[in-house]
């Protein structure tokens, strides 16, 4: 999501970019590209997703992991400088645990976009956590995550929410902090991504080979990235709890995405079970594809990977966490929701045997996702800014 609204905001403005790198092999590619786009390209080394001095460092500050994990002094001091050199009419700022680096530096209008509302998502891998050892660190890091998530919002003049559900959930987390409440309530806004649709037409569709092998079997699949842990946990479920309810259905399941976990890469059970690591295309998979899965119990935000498989006209089985934020009851579903083992086991069976309305799905995500649209909202929040308050 990030990628695209550098991409369109630098068309538009004079941007400086700044980014961790983590040693990726496709990061230099990256950084070329917006370079090439960008008035500024600043990046330092981050760490590693479980970094032990920092967790160390972090286990005495009322500040959670996640924030110390994300801030780096050099990157911070790099921003410091170009601020003074090329002073910014507007900081964006994508994510809490980003949020440091811009709490002293002035803009005329500062703005945070979550993606997630992060507590939620640790008070939800709390609740499925069967180890008490575990469960009891994600209360601690929970409890600190909502007394940042509570009080960055404080430095900018807008919170930006990726949904409606998690503009609902900031909101009522924010009554229990009465010194910031009124402040997080007159300044949060709901702002809905944008998914490039040229991505998805049916002319690059014609170039996508099947990647699944030639049998009869027929083919989910989910996508994500498996070192998350919502979706590590999302796999185990759907491979231990759905699966053995279809067997008789001759499926099967393709977990697809960069950097399995151990636990994840353990599940792969050909011709079943299919763990794929990182894949140079998504689209020969979704296109290809049955049936796109959603087997989500942990997590919050907007689940792009719905829109993606809508966007390539696949349907969707989805748990209630999964597409959480995507419609409501005045805007209904257009892919099939449930939430225990036999009911999601039903509606796979379900969509398997109806007819698919491939250019329904695509419209769907059409009228609501529009690209121009995220950035026409997001361009009217930088020009509007709100009252500072002397708090």
């Amino acid at each position: 999501m990030t990628c695209p609204l550098v991409e369109e905001l630098s068309r538009l403005h004079e941007v400086h970019l700044f980014t961790l790198t983590h040693g990726e092999a496709e990061e230099k590619a990256g950084i070329d590209h917006f370079s090439n786009l960008c008035a500024g390209v600043y990046t330092a080394p981050g760490t590693s997703r479980i970094d032990i001095p920092v967790l160390g460092r972090s286990f005495f500050s009322r500040y959670p992991y996640k924030v110390h994990r994300f801030t780096s002094r050099e990157l911070a001091q790099k921003a410091a400088r170009a601020a003074e050199k090329h002073p910014p009419d507007v900081i964006h700022c994508q994510n809490f645990y980003m949020a440091l680096y811009a709490r002293d530096l002035a803009a005329r209008c500062k703005v945070l976009y979550q993606e997630n509302f992060e507590t939620l998502l640790l008070e939800r891998w709390c609740a499925n956590a069967a180890n008490p050892i575990l469960r009891r660190m994600i209360q601690i890091e929970a409890r600190r995550t909502r007394n940042f998530e509570m009080e960055c919002p404080v430095w900018f003049d807008w919170l930006a929410t990726i949904s409606g559900a998690d503009e609902m959930h900031y909101r009522q987390a924010a009554e229990m902090f009465p010194g910031t409440r009124d402040l997080i309530h007159s300044r949060i806004v709901t702002v809905r991504p944008g998914i490039d649709l040229s991505y998805y037409t049916t002319r690059q569709e014609q170039s996508l080979s099947n990647p699944f092998p030639p049998r009869a079997m027929k083919n989910l699949v989910f996508t994500g990235m498996f070192g998350y842990e919502a979706n590590v946990d999302g796999a185990a479920w759907m491979v231990k709890e759905v699966m053995p309810l279809l067997e008789r259905e001759n499926l099967s399941l393709w977990l697809v995405g960069q950097k399995p976990a151990d636990t994840v890469r353990a599940l792969h059970n050909p011709p079943w079970i299919h763990v794929t690591g990182a894949v140079e295309d998504i689209r020969p998979y979704l296109h290809h594809a049955d049936l796109s899965v959603v087997p989500l119990r942990i997590g919050g935000g907007i689940r792009l990977k719905i829109l993606e498989a809508l966007a390539m006209g696949c349907q969707v089985v989805s748990t209630p966490v999964g597409c959480e934020g995507l419609w409501s009851q005045e805007d209904p579903p257009v892919w099939s929701i449930a939430e225990t083992p036999a009911d999601f086991a039903e509606s796979i069976r379900t969509c398997l045997h109806q007819e698919v309305d491939r250019a329904g799905l695509r419209r769907w995500v059409s009228e609501r996702f529009s690209p121009t649209r995220f950035i026409d909202e997001l361009t009217n929040l930088y020009s509007c800014s709100t009252l500072k308050s002397t708090t």
